[in-house]
């Protein structure tokens, strides 16, 4: 993504600045070994929608691997609404990057790090059509702190990506253990078998996805495995994230799925109320 598409500004450390004018030092652990975590939230013109839980996972995230947020949550909040005001855009994905800071070479992690905190906005598409989706044969490390948290180490998920449209797929689906699928490349996957959703489990490699996360809270998903014969006999699919909300599969391992809109109506109504 070019700077263009991301516009003229970006906060940076708590200020805005021109992106053109910031400088990310070349030790920097988040550019030299993707250490940090990021979250992509969306900007509907009116709200960051689902901040607090945004900003509830990328905390966890932070503790668990040591990682220092430097600013509190309602400075965040406000830098990024600034940064949304000042951009004119209507509507727009936030990604805010986290990262360790600068360190001397090796995997070691500094004493005394400065963490850097960096967020931008981009255009989004109004609409997000069905989609293709295929299984891929990239596996994600499931119990690895790459899965289960949203960290900056993204290369399996690009490769899943390049991999499902080098068949002619929009996405892709990369495998859990044995024969269990885990995620698409930056989308959970829910299926329904026999009237029920269902989203497979962190343990095989799913991403804990916010719109997953109300949909499981609001009694809508239930989590299980999901097996390659599971996709076979589903009724419908769907990839969902932050961004593009409830987004119905179309077609599935070449096979042609239902995209009525009623199918999807619960889900939808309860990424509001999850």
């Amino acid at each position: 993504m070019t700077a263009s598409a991301l516009g003229e500004f970006c906060w940076f450390n708590g200020r805005l600045e021109k992106i053109a004018k910031v400088r990310v030092d070349p030790s920097d652990r988040g550019f030299t070994l993707g250490d940090g975590l990021f979250e992509t939230l969306l900007w509907t013109g009116q709200e960051i929608r689902f901040f607090e839980d945004h900003m509830a996972r990328m905390g966890h995230g932070a503790r668990e691997l040591g990682l220092s947020v430097p600013f509190e949550i309602d400075s965040i909040e406000q830098g990024l609404l600034n940064l949304a005001a000042k951009s004119g855009a209507k509507t727009g994905a936030l990604r805010l990057t986290l990262t360790r800071g600068t360190g001397p070479r090796g995997l070691k992690i500094p004493e005394n790090s400065q963490p850097n905190l960096l967020a931008t906005l981009a255009a989004v598409p109004a609409e997000f059509p069905p989609i293709e989706a295929c299984i891929v044969d990239v596996r994600r490390a499931w119990g690895a702190p790459s899965a289960r948290f949203k960290t900056l180490s993204y290369v399996d998920n690009i490769v899943a990506l390049s991999m499902a449209q080098a068949q002619g797929a929009d996405d892709g689906l990369m495998r859990g253990p044995d024969e269990s699928i885990a995620c698409a490349t930056s989308s959970n996957l829910m299926i329904q078998v026999a009237g029920t959703w269902r989203t497979p489990p962190i343990e095989d490699g799913a991403l804990p996805g916010i719109i997953r996360g109300r949909l499981i809270r609001a009694g809508l998903v239930v989590e299980g495995r999901v097996s390659h014969v599971d996709l076979t006999r589903c009724e419908a699919a769907c990839l969902t994230n932050a961004i593009t909300g409830v987004r119905p599969i179309h077609t599935l391992n070449r096979l042609a799925l239902d995209t009525n809109p009623a199918r999807f109506e619960s889900l939808r109504a309860g990424v509001s109320s999850g």
